[in-house]
């Protein structure tokens, strides 16, 4: 059936249905013009259509023309077009062309809304949704669309951990985070089938609505807690063939890089931290002067590795229009991303197809069809080095001092301090890494107006993807005297599939003043996973490196067979009565096959009202400075099965040996005491907003207070039951957190004469607190409760936990008279962290520093406040946008090779070198304590403290972007030719902050990392 239908939609679209399917033969024809009220310019693409008449439209062409036949006069026009007012004009008789001049329109309450299962008025919205359009993604430079979204929707935190080229999409955070044991990620959806929000190509977008409370999310009840992200992709349009192209290419840089320490530098420093003369001064003057580089070399590991500037490219193709009865969007997309690494590079292919088609007056299919193929590659250590990846090369890149040498003048490579070689000789190696995916996203819809107001639809669909890694670590031969032999090849294969059956009914009807809405669905989702692996070991060459040619000694394979499926109820209830008095209740019901029997269902309800005072008539005299004044409130109830498939069930686990005599036999065993009484987190939310328009949409203001409680969270405690049972415990309820918090959005815009002007900031403050661990609730002897290590009651999650700190001791006087801290550093000397004695058995300072009594919350990686600041300019054919994005309140940590200097056999950076204690001029409060060579155990003066946790808040340039549109007088010579832009963008452009130097504020890393990328493009669109 879904074939049939399919083949209905392509075949109208081509113009071949039959006569009894297409719109009737037209007799009168109506020409006109549509410009813009104030410059006079033509209007490109404005939707004309008869009013009660939706099957009779079109839209203007690049001189803003349009022609339109329709059965008789007289008629109504109505003209639409972002941006400006909607227009009616009524046309009596045929005569002279009709000029229509649209007036701006400032004032978003018609603005449509996406939100569950349909959209929304923006005055009627009742819940807190935030929605971002097309045209603020456009010209980004991003590859994944999450960096996209970045600071423009408020309440949305994007984090940005890694700048690899197609690993670099952000952590999307819906006020906050809220849960410590399911997975806190928001439910994506593409089209309304569930999906991955990076791998929508951002030109495809139309609109991204955010639900962040339960009377707007509770549509999708039990995934709903963590937010719900709806993406909308571009639909067709009535008229001819519209082409879109737009193409940029540019370059990449580190935001942030480290700068580390030159060899005679490192030679120096390292003399000074071990205390004696290791390095002879004619030693670090032959580092210093270079006449002897095989043996004195100075070398930079991390730019060796680092060594280029990627060359960010993109290419993307679209083509809308349709008659009346079928309107099609197709889009194809290339992006290629030149890492900083060589033979680092990201490429993807995107393909769209979005399809309309009126099979009748009241019967509408739409089809939306997707897919891409990717490829991630990447270089990586070879077999006798333990961490793969990039990632693996950086890590020693960054550790590795510059007195080793990577490459000999004779062409050979050195053996490097652990006789393995160097990131230079890796980078040169046959070692590699291929991450290939394919998708495949199908979904159909068939929307029937079975009576007046009344409206049945059915939705299928199918999701495919194909996520494979190929890992190969190869041997290689460094110079005369070491040939490292090992090498291993892993692969790895998952093959996901999702099918979905949706069904809904929707009742929409005005009865004098009364609006109501009534919606009733059905839902049933599943997914299948099928994963593969496989390993081979010791390969006689390098140049075939398939699994067949591996040593058959120690060859692995594996494979894993997993499902889940949930069926839902749903329905919701809207009410308004003169656009004044709003109200709406919504209630799912879900189950999962991820809970037991009896548990497998749980009820997911919400309320919302809202008062439009604006609409009151006492309010009348004011309506001329507050054009809109709205006060809304809401509450409900949402959930998170965001845990593994199989949580409840006791399965035995494979692969494990026992003794049967006097041999080990391979065998299976229970190792998991698992809850058969687990069910849903749930998470309580609460909202009350007030939205302000002043001078008809000039200035806007919202503002909404949020209380989200979740308990019964889903969580493994980390304590065992080990030595009771030999058992781990998994997944059960317990716990309780609090989010809560404020969002502000703040908008004016103006146009004096020319140009035109729109200023937007957005603020979110919030305050996460666990409130419960339940059985974690443990009373340390400190007089915290939790955990002891991560999870306090009364605190943030994602915290640090460590000491107070006072600066470093300045002599032994010093030392004497501190606190005794020898329990933390048996012998204190000069340069040493000082840490504080903040409490003892009693409660209070007992004069003693100690791990029982004085450690204590430090900090937290989740911001408190996330902020961002638009500034959107046009002055004539010149456009100019600044976007402002930051967090306050967070916290960050370096520790390993990026944060201690001369830790296991590691360099030394330019910041340790300056802000370290100098014992000849002695500082209380230094950037870096004394100088020591440090093993992986690590010294009393590294322990987890305020000393190592540092500021992670900044203020960002996002973006910024420089555009000309040529005047349409030049390109009207070009016929085929609408529109040219020429633009210039440039994302992560400057950092406000006081991290570490060298070190990007979004980065917390002990060494393994990718940089965050600033990225700079030049490019062209052409409407077509």
């Amino acid at each position: 059936m879904t074939k049939l239908l399919y083949f209905i939609a392509i075949w109208g679209m081509t113009g071949l249905l039959p006569v009894s399917l297409q719109a009737q033969a037209q007799t009168a024809g109506i020409r006109g013009t549509v410009t813009d009220g104030h410059s006079h310019e033509a209007v490109t693409g404005a939707s004309v259509t008869v009013k009660n008449d939706a099957k009779t439209g079109t839209a203007t062409d690049a001189d803003g023309n349009f022609s339109l036949a329709v059965a008789s006069l007289p008629v109504t026009l109505v003209v639409n077009y972002i941006g400006y007012k909607p227009q009616e004009i009524e046309v009596y008789e045929i005569g002279e062309p009709v000029i229509i001049h649209l007036a701006e329109d400032y004032n978003l309450l018609n603005e449509i809304v996406v939100i569950g299962y349909g959209t929304q008025k923006r005055q009627d919205l009742i819940g807190s949704v935030t929605q971002i359009s097309s045209e603020r993604l456009r010209g980004k430079p991003v590859g994944q669309l999450t960096n996209a979204l970045t600071g423009e929707l408020t309440g949305v935190t994007v984090i940005q951990r890694s700048g690899k080229p197609g690993a670099d999409g952000g952590e999307i955070r819906v006020r906050g985070v809220g849960s410590f044991g399911a997975s806190p990620d928001a439910l994506v959806l593409i089209d309304g089938i569930p999906g991955t929000l990076n791998s929508v190509q951002p030109d495809d977008v139309e609109t991204i609505s955010v639900l962040k409370d339960a009377s707007s999310a509770a549509i999708y009840g039990a995934r709903a807690a963590n937010g719900v992200v709806l993406v909308t992709t571009k639909k067709g349009k009535t008229g001819r063939i519209k082409i879109n192209y737009n193409a940029y290419a540019g370059w990449q840089n580190p935001t942030e890089f480290p700068e580390l320490a030159t060899s005679w530098e490192y030679a120096e420093m390292y003399n000074e931290a071990i205390g004696r003369q290791a390095y002879s001064a004619e030693d670090i003057e032959k580092y210093r002067n270079g006449t002897d580089p095989d043996n004195y070399p100075n070398t930079n590991f991390l730019k060796e590795t680092f060594s280029r500037s990627g060359i960010h490219t993109g290419h993307d193709l679209s083509l809308t229009g349709g008659t009346n009865a079928n309107r099609y969007f197709a889009s194809f997309g290339y992006l290629d991303q030149q890492g900083l690494v060589e033979r680092n590079r990201y490429r993807r292919y995107n393909g769209r197809l979005n399809l309309t088609s009126d099979l009748f007056d009241n019967l509408t299919l739409t089809t939306h069809l997707s897919g891409s193929v990717e490829e991630r590659n990447e270089p990586q250590t070879v077999g006798a080095i333990d961490a793969g990846g990039v990632e693996g090369i950086v890590t020693y890149a960054v550790r590795y001092p510059a007195i080793y040498t990577g490459r000999y003048t004779n062409g050979d490579f050195s053996n490097g301090p652990a006789n393995a070689g160097t990131p230079t000789a890796w980078l040169a190696s046959a070692s590699y890494l291929r991450t290939p995916v394919t998708r495949f996203n199908s979904n159909v819809r068939l929307d029937w107006k079975a009576a007046e107001g009344l409206t049945l639809s059915g939705i299928a669909g199918y999701n495919y993807g194909l996520e494979e890694q190929i890992s190969y670590r190869a041997s290689q031969r460094l110079n005369d005297n070491l040939d490292l032999t090992t090498s291993n090849l892993n692969q790895e294969r998952n093959k996901r599939t999702y099918k979905t059956a949706q069904a809904s009914a929707e009742y929409v009807r005005n009865f004098s003043g009364h609006d109501v809405d009534l919606l009733l669905g059905y839902a049933f989702e599943a997914e299948d996973i099928d994963s593969f692996s496989g390993y081979r070991q010791q390969f006689p060459s390098n140049d075939y490196t398939v699994m067949d040619m591996g040593s058959e000694e120690n060859q692995q394979a594996g494979g894993n067979l997993a499902g889940w499926a949930i069926q839902s109820y749903f329905g919701r209830f809207k009410y308004n009565f003169n656009q004044k008095y709003l109200f709406e209740t919504t209630v799912r019901f879900d189950g999962s096959s991820r809970f037991p029997k009896d548990k497998k269902f749980g009820t997911f309800p919400s309320l919302a009202a809202g008062w439009r005072l604006s609409e009151e008539h006492f309010f009348k005299p004011l309506r001329n400075i507050v054009s809109n004044l709205k006060l809304k409130g809401s509450w409900g109830i949402l959930g998170n099965q965001n845990i593994s498939n199989y949580p409840y069930q006791s399965t035995l686990t494979s692969g494990l040996s026992y003794s049967f005599g006097g041999a080990a036999v391979t065998g299976a065993g229970l190792t998991l005491l698992k809850d058969p009484l687990l069910h849903w987190e749930s998470t309580r939310t609460t909202d009350a907003g007030i939205e302000l328009g002043l001078f008809d949409g000039l200035a806007d203001l919202n503002v909404t207070y949020f209380y989200r409680h979740t308990y019964d969270i889903l969580y493994k405690p980390s304590a065992s039951v080990s030595a009771v049972l030999g058992l781990e415990l998994s997944e059960i309820n317990t716990g309780k957190v609090n989010n809560r918090g404020f969002e502000f959005d703040v908008s004016h815009q103006k146009r004096i004469e020319n140009f035109r002007y729109k200023l937007s900031a957005n603020l979110s403050i919030i305050r996460n607190e666990v409130t419960d661990l339940g059985v974690g609730n443990v009373n340390q002897p400190n007089g915290l409760v939790g955990n002891g290590s991560s999870l306090f009651i009364g605190y943030p999650m994602e915290i640090y936990y460590g000491y107070l700190s006072d600066g470093v001791f300045i002599d032994e006087a010093d030392i004497a008279s501190w606190p005794d801290q020898t329990s933390v550093n048996t012998n204190p000397r000069a340069g040493d962290v000082r840490y504080k004695d903040i409490s003892g058995p009693d409660g209070k300072p007992d004069g003693v520093v100690d791990p029982t009594y004085d450690r204590t919350y430090i900090g937290s990686r989740i911001p408190k406040y996330t902020y961002a600041f638009n500034i959107d300019l046009e002055y004539k054919g010149f456009d100019a946008k600044i976007f402002l994005q930051g967090v306050g309140g967070v916290k960050g940590y370096l520790d390993g090779y990026a944060g201690y200097a001369f830790f296991n056999l590691g360099t030394i950076q330019k910041w340790q070198m300056d802000g370290r204690f100098d014992p000849d001029n002695p500082k209380r409060y230094v950037d870096y304590p004394r100088l020591e060579i440090l093993t992986n155990s690590l010294a009393p003066n590294y322990v987890q403290s305020d000393f190592w946790t540092l500021d992670a808040s900044y203020l960002r340039v996002k973006n910024l972007q420089i555009g000309y549109t040529l005047p349409q007088r030049f390109i009207n010579s070009v016929r085929f030719i609408d529109k040219v832009r020429v633009y210039f963008s440039a994302d992560n452009l400057y950092t406000i902050n006081k991290y570490r130097k060298g070190w990007d504020p979004e980065i917390n890393t002990g060494g393994s990392y990718y940089p965050i990328l600033a990225t700079y493009v030049f490019g062209l669109n052409i409407n077509f």
